[in-house]
């Protein structure tokens, strides 16, 4: 009688082993394949845009090119031009999903810088963070888009007005859209009048910004204000007008010098084709020159209104033509739209009694008319021709002899994508 085969543990765990292995690997030949990765998707949605599958990262290219023209009256010393106003291209995006970033490289015909350069991020849907060189939260016209605006170049008023600077900005919305916030602190982008440290704050309510369908659901109001230090040589820099030309120069010694605030209030309402826009600021500074010092105020407002004919839309993203013209396919008319704006500066008389500037180049107040009309081939498209009256309340010289009020005729050649 034979005795039964004696079986090693280690043998039962081998043969177990390749037993396990090969139920597993029938198993996997028979599952099916892991599901591709979303593939990225490229495009266009008013900027070209490409982004991974998932969404999460995603990169914007857009751009604004903006051709001007100025026609001044025979023997009033301004110079006729035509010439590129900007170029700007705009790249954006975000990382992982959370991360924001932004770049706005600027051309002009002589002359180079970043508009914006910023990354950010949002810790809630109704919250953004902004780190780099970003608009300031003051004044509603700088709240606009260059694209979008009615008029050919902003008011009077505006280069007393924060542009982008260098630090840290929170914007914000709350209330179902009824209120949005800003604040900032920041270094001005610019020397001169907006140059120097500060801190920002804007506030705008709408109190019918969640009625559907209510009259006055377009209806905002809003007030800003700033205060900081500034210790900016002025002596070569520029006043201008509306039209962009030079109405004063401040002299040798000129300079801010001290403590600088502004405050501003602004109205606007949006209703079908029509707008209406009004701001108010007031900018307070010690200002120094050859005779002097003072702290000197000066102040300003303008109103401003749009209406498009055609009967389309006007809101702050511009006008979308129902019909646009587009000659290669079943073109339109576009749309039309008749714009003005009436503004006043007030300049304090500090600024000849300290010498920042000279007697005979103060004009004292300054009031400009802003009358035309826009063409819309389509959104991104538009030609815009505009007459602007300015007057003075005390003669100026500019080269042609004294000053009392000039016209001019502007015109615009605008393309953003």
């Amino acid at each position: 009688m034979c005795a039964a085969p004696i079986v090693e543990p280690a043998a039962i765990v081998v043969v177990a082993g390749i037993l396990v292995g090969s139920v597993a690997a029938a198993q996997m030949g028979n599952a099916a394949p892991p599901a591709p990765a979303p593939a990225p998707v490229a495009g266009y949605d008013d900027h070209f845009f490409l982004q991974d599958g998932s969404g999460r990262n995603r990169l914007t290219l857009g751009a604004l090119l903006q051709v001007h023209g100025s026609l001044f009256e025979r023997g009033s010393g301004r110079e006729s031009d035509f010439f590129l106003r900007r170029f700007r291209l705009e790249i954006g995006g975000q990382v992982e999903g959370f991360w924001r970033f932004n770049l706005e490289p600027k051309f002009t015909s002589d002359d180079f810088e970043f508009e914006e350069a910023w990354i950010g991020f949002e810790p809630s849907d109704d919250v953004k963070v902004m780190i780099g060189r970003m608009k300031e939260p003051f004044s509603l016209e700088e709240m606009i888009s260059l694209k979008h605006l009615a008029t050919v170049n902003l008011s009077i008023l505006n280069q007393f007005v924060p542009a982008e600077g260098h630090g840290l900005t929170l914007q914000g919305r709350a209330c179902r859209e009824r209120v949005d916030w800003g604040a900032a602190v920041y270094r001005g982008g610019a020397d001169g009048l907006n140059g120097g440290s500060e801190g920002a704050a804007r506030l705008v309510l709408r109190p019918w910004g969640a009625c559907d369908g209510a009259p006055l659901r377009g209806l905002q109001f809003g007030a800003s204000a700033t205060y900081g230090r500034a210790q900016e040589a002025l002596e070569g820099d520029e006043l201008k007008m509306e039209a962009r030309e030079p109405f004063a120069t401040f002299e040798p010694g000129a300079a801010l010098d001290g403590d600088r605030t502004r405050v501003g209030a602004e109205a606007a309402w949006v209703a079908g084709p029509v707008q209406l826009l009004a701001e108010a600021v007031a900018f307070t500074h010690e200002l120094e020159g050859a005779l002097g010092s003072a702290r000197a105020r000066t102040q300003g407002w303008y109103g401003g209104a749009a209406w498009v004919v055609t009967g389309e839309e006007r809101t702050f993203k511009g006008v979308r033509p129902a019909r646009p013209f587009l000659p290669r396919t079943s073109s339109g008319p576009g749309a039309v739209e008749l714009a003005g704006r009436w503004s006043r500066l007030h300049l304090s008389d500090h600024f000849v009694e300290t010498g920042a500037l000279a007697a005979g180049a103060d004009p004292g107040r300054v009031e400009s008319l802003d009358l035309g009309v826009n063409w819309y081939a389509t959104w991104r498209a538009r030609v815009k021709l505009h007459w602007l009256l300015t007057r003075y309340d005390r003669p100026i010289d500019v080269g042609g002899g004294p000053l009392r009020h000039e016209q001019a005729l502007l015109l615009q050649f605008h393309l953003h994508f």
